[in-house]
């Protein structure tokens, strides 16, 4: 293909030196032997762009003495150089690259005399292209006329290894290529499509055509370009069909700005593998496509500002899936506010992640592990939600990373349906949201719906996820599970909401043995529900300050017991918001109860239920009766607060004080408890030993 150049010089062609100016034809008398002076411009002509056309005054007639030639161009749409090879001093040559009419004047000068003559060229249709390039070539603006080509491509145009297709030149030109038999553009490796000058650029075609395939070549748009109707059949190798699809080694997406995709039968863009570019390269693109986007999840970076999507259902990212690490050369991904996100498998990100008011659809069965930080944030009126696409259930998040879980003002929806098993981690339980170690992290004001398991997991025996302000409903498990020394700063503050199935506690309290024991302040969780202790056999031992706040209700699996070992308890109800005390079945004689060997102050409490077996006074030991509560503590007198109490339903007497220990006076009327006699308690209401 020729190399195409376009210059903006006019040039005067003149074989000879200028005659002044005379009218017309102006020949004066003339000798009976000579013969007139009369220019022949030549006929008009009709030609096609980049032909070399030639203007022939060969026909021109005068004396014999030299004549003078003179071309003079009077119409000039598209900036021609005229020139001669100076043997024929009446031709000259030029060569049109852009359509329209051009006019000249030859003017034929002899001893003082001139005559002139017309001629006009009319330059239309479009250049062909198709093949191979073999050269670095820069298309132009042909046709002035927008509604008609400037190119046709009948052929696959194939751009190889250390050529450039270029799209103008300085100025405003608008080049459109018409597109025939469903050709395309593969851009090779090593090769560039280059569109970086010029406005309005259009590709296009009649019914379809195959669209770009950059084959591990590379491609720049920094201006505007409008797509159409490709993607409308495959290139040869690929199995998707797109309007752009980057295949191949390592294929550069260089920039993509102001490109309009219209009418996309397929995808506007299809990435099959890496493709290499920076962040935020694809902007001010408006896409066409219900699924405009398919491409590994690192693709996702590439997508900038000032995007328009329209009507669409997603982007679509493919990780790379369980057990393979998706991992950034540098940076984090990054889902941008406000749009809408497919990811497409498992994805265990290598990288860090921020999701920012962004809708991310999960596949079926499949999760997001983290191994570094994960920030999910939104705001008031632009929540993130993170969900299984159409509605279908998905594993969650697992965190196992050396850095920080943040959610803030997100929607997790439909997780916890698996554990996860990726050959390098696995998780214990089903949670939407299951922690397995890093930096203390946060949820404050996160909705988690129908998870499938629990709603957190805090798998850490050392860091805390806290949790305020959020809401949790219909979790199948727990909307909380947390170490017994994790709950206090876990559960902060009373704006959490949990609204859960019948039989299912809002927080799962584990006990992994008797040296972690509960502290800080634990708040109320709303209405009925309730803290269970539970996970293994293990007692519960208290022996530093803890603090129960009003409205608190405690429960225990069968077995489970309360020991109140050392150190301060408080737990100070009101008469509308007391504190509970129960087992999980609710019924007589189904938890041990609770062993107080320290200073307790219990107020507006509802001790229910315990009495189920003896507890110790040490570990050899056991208290001489069942009872809901036993009384062990010899230091002082009248140390214990124990007022306006209810105790009943023990499998023993409601409470038990051990010989020589310090005796609340729970019988006193001042005291205002209510102590059960037998059977409510079954052997009675009081036993001081």
């Amino acid at each position: 293909m020729k190399r195409i150049i376009i210059t903006s010089c006019i040039v005067f062609f003149a074989a000879a030196m200028l005659s002044s100016c005379s009218e017309d034809d102006n020949q004066g008398p003339q000798g009976p032997a000579e013969t007139p002076l009369k220019a022949e411009a030549g006929p008009d002509q009709t030609v096609a762009p980049f032909t070399v056309v030639t203007l022939d005054g060969s026909a021109s007639t005068g004396p014999a003495s030299a004549i003078s030639y003179e071309w003079i161009i009077t119409a000039n749409p598209g900036n021609i150089n005229l020139s001669s090879d100076g043997s024929q001093q009446s031709k000259a040559t030029f060569e049109p690259k852009v359509n329209g009419i051009y006019s000249f004047t030859l003017r034929i000068t002899s001893g003082g005399k001139f005559s002139e003559d017309q001629v006009t060229v009319t330059v239309t249709g479009a250049l062909t292209l198709g093949g191979t390039l073999t050269e670095t070539t820069t298309l132009v603006d042909i046709e002035q006329d927008a509604s008609m080509p400037d190119y046709i491509l009948s052929s696959d145009l194939i751009i190889p290894e250390n050529v450039t297709l270029n799209f103008g030149f300085s100025g405003s030109p608008s080049i459109t290529i018409k597109v025939t038999n469903n050709s395309g553009i593969t851009v090779k490796a090593g090769g560039k499509l280059n569109v970086n000058s010029g406005y309005n650029h259009t590709i296009t075609a009649d019914t379809g055509w195959k669209g770009i395939l950059v084959d591990g070549g590379a491609i720049y748009v920094d201006k505007s370009l409008k797509i159409d109707k490709a993607g409308a059949s495959l290139f040869d190798g690929q199995t998707e069909a797109a309007a752009i699809t980057f295949t191949g080694a390592s294929p550069q997406l260089l920039k993509m700005q102001a490109v309009n995709f219209t009418n996309s039968p397929a995808r506007d863009i299809l990435a099959t593998t890496w493709v290499s570019g920076a962040n935020d390269i694809i902007s001010s693109t408006a896409f066409s496509n219900a699924v405009p986007i398919k491409a590994p999840i690192a693709f996702v970076n590439k997508i900038g500002d000032y995007n328009q999507f329209g009507t669409y259902d997603y982007i679509h990212l493919v990780p790379s899936g369980a057990g393979t690490v998706d991992a950034l050369p540098s940076g984090q991904y990054m889902f941008d506010y406000g749009l809408k996100y497919f990811i497409d498998g498992d994805f265990t990100a290598g990288s860090a992640i921020t999701i920012s008011g962004a809708t991310i659809l999960m596949k079926e069965g499949t999760g997001i592990l983290p191994q570094q930080n994960l920030t999910i944030s939104g705001s008031t009126n632009n929540r993130a939600i993170i969900k299984g696409v159409n509605g279908t259930n998905w594993k969650g998040i697992a965190f196992a990373a050396s850095g920080q879980l943040l959610i803030s003002h997100a929607t997790i929806e439909n997780a916890g349906s698996d554990v996860f098993s990726t050959g390098f981690f696995t998780s214990s339980f089903k949670a939407a949201v299951y922690f397995s170690f890093g930096n203390d992290s946060y949820l404050n004001d996160v909705t988690i719906t129908n998870s499938g398991g629990y709603g957190v997991y805090n798998d850490s025996p050392s860091n805390n996820v806290e949790i305020q302000n959020s809401t949790f409903t219909g979790t199948t498990l727990s909307a909380l599970s947390a170490q017994v020394d994790r709950i206090h700063t876990s559960v902060l503050g009373t704006e959490n909401n949990f609204t859960m199935p019948a039989g299912i506690a809002a927080v799962e309290v584990r006990v992994p043995n008797s040296s972690v024991t509960p502290s800080g302040t634990w708040q109320a969780l709303g209405g009925s529900n309730y803290y269970l202790f539970t996970g293994n056999s293990n007692p519960t031992f208290a022996s530093g300050t803890w603090t129960l706040k009003p409205g608190v209700n405690l429960k225990f699996k069968s077995g489970k017991a309360l020991y109140l070992q050392a150190g301060n308890f408080t737990a100070t109800g009101t008469a509308l918001a007391p504190i509970t005390f129960n087992s999980e079945a609710g019924t007589a004689g189904t938890w041990a109860g609770i062993m107080a060997q320290t200073k307790v102050t219990m107020q507006f409490c509802e001790i229910n239920n315990g009495g189920q077996i003896k507890l110790y006074k040490t570990m050899m030991t056991q208290a001489t009766d069942l009872a809901n509560i036993v009384f062990d503590y010899a230091s002082g007198a009248n140390t214990h607060v124990f007022k306006n109490n209810t105790v009943s339903g023990s499998g023993g007497y409601g409470v038990s004080v051990e010989a020589t220990r310090q005796n609340p006076d729970v019988l006193n009327v001042a005291n205002n408890n209510t102590i059960d006699p037998s059977p409510s308690n079954a052997s009675g209401a009081v036993k001081i030993n």
